[in-house]
């Protein structure tokens, strides 16, 4: 069977079983990327580089993605190039764009799909491994301004106390979204004396606990103000639900609707995607106000880099704390 004929009538069958328009969206993205891909493999007898892929036309991909039979898309050796070359964002249509692990995982659970859709042998390579960009050079000092700046505005907006409270647990535990999204109330425990701690980073396994870990970070002071205002403001959105308030600590703002298109009310749980998709469009902000003057200038990074702006990307983020942490542990240790 012709690949596209096969591509379409799988997305058929996700339309008629209820998929989500996000779900197909992705898989017709991905799918059409490994098309994509086959046609400029069979153009130039090989792996396209990067200049081939440029300066193929169009309609030479069109014609000879129309000669690609679905087989030749859902084997092992084409996914053994084609997912790591995909990874490199080589087809993305701007710099940068999917070269992120999630993407990869979506071309790999594509192709997976596609092949038990067409009755044949799922691949059994996994996603490769992304070659992650060099983190921005933020570090905790900056990262204290921006936490305290967001919220300097009177009155702060609620998408502000919640972003600002994240990062002051960001700068006290660099968790991935993925972690955040799963803290609960219980997880912030505050002291008779007013002060917060929350889980700390785990351990690496073939590292001894040091005398007295408990497996919990304090944080600073100024930092758990921050936090406590989340609260205030988490228990306002909360309270205004129908039946039991969720448990978990970060919850959404505003009401958004849903791929069904229902409408999903604010003080819900908040969810990586949504986490992140609220973090990119709040530093994008806070970098056009840094460039305009309007929020001053940030302290110096790493190495005496200038931190300039927000990287757009809470996982960039994380790594860059993250990195500072593992740096630090370093140097301790040859203390």
């Amino acid at each position: 069977m012709q690949a596209r004929t096969a591509i379409q009538s799988y997305l058929g069958i996700l339309d008629r079983s209820g998929a989500s328009r996000s779900t197909r969206r992705q898989r017709e993205w991905a799918l059409n990327q490994a098309l994509t891909a086959a046609a400029l493999h069979r153009i130039h007898g090989g792996v396209p580089t990067e200049e081939q892929v440029r300066d193929t036309l169009p309609e030479q991909v069109f014609a000879a993605g129309q000669r690609i039979d679905v087989t030749e898309i859902l084997g092992e050796d084409f996914a053994g190039w084609f997912l790591p070359w995909a990874a490199t964002g080589i087809l993305a249509q701007t710099q940068g764009a999917a070269r992120s692990q999630a993407a990869s995982r979506a071309r790999a659970a594509a192709l997976r799909a596609l092949a038990l859709a067409h009755g044949s042998t799922p691949i059994t390579h996994t996603e490769p491994a992304v070659q992650l960009r060099t983190p921005t050079p933020m570090n905790a000092r900056a990262l204290r301004q921006v936490a305290f700046g967001l919220v300097a505005i009177d009155p702060p907006s609620k998408a502000a106390i919640r972003l600002s409270a994240m990062l002051a647990i960001m700068i006290t535990t660099p968790l991935r979204p993925i972690d955040l999204c799963d803290m609960t109330l219980e997880d912030v425990r505050i002291g008779t004396d007013g002060s917060i701690s929350i889980p700390a980073l785990p351990l690496p396994p073939d590292v001894p606990a040091p005398v007295g870990y408990t497996g919990r970070a304090l944080m600073e002071p100024a930092l758990g103000h921050l936090v406590e205002s989340w609260l205030e403001t988490r228990q306002i959105l909360v309270s205004k639900l129908q039946g039991s308030a969720p448990k978990t600590l970060w919850v959404s703002v505003r009401a958004s609707p849903t791929d069904d298109g229902t409408i999903r009310p604010a003080g819900l749980p908040l969810h990586p995607r949504g986490l992140e998709r609220s973090y990119v469009g709040q530093a994008k902000n806070f970098n056009a106000e840094l460039r305009a003057g309007s929020r001053g200038s940030l302290p110096l990074g790493r190495d005496g880099v200038p931190v300039s702006h927000l990287p757009l990307s809470f996982d960039h983020l994380r790594r860059s704390l993250l990195t500072l942490e593992e740096e630090a542990q370093v140097s301790r240790a040859g203390h």
